[in-house]
């Protein structure tokens, strides 16, 4: 007889914390950079509980990551370089 307590099976739910960083790097898009930076960062730390938890969210997460570093690091880089004349 095999111990259910041992198995690991994937949950049905998605990982809150993906959820709530991709929200937070979409906001970014619409002018709030500082949101780009919570979602990118919390994009990692979720990233991270998903490995643990088996969840689901690995694809939001991933997203949040990636739209939070262009919104909040890419964009404020440029806007910086077009306002010093560059």
């Amino acid at each position: 007889m095999e111990n259910k307590a041992t198995e690991k099976t994937p949950s049905e739910n998605y990982n809150k914390s993906a959820i709530w960083s991709f929200v937070l790097s979409l906001v970014s898009i619409f002018g709030l950079g500082l949101a780009g930076l919570v979602g990118f960062i919390w994009g990692i730390v979720s990233l991270n509980e998903i490995k643990h938890t088996e969840e689901k969210g690995k694809g939001l997460a991933i997203a949040a990551i990636i739209i939070g570093f262009i919104y909040s690091f890419g964009i404020n880089i440029l806007k910086r370089l077009v306002d010093a004349g560059y």
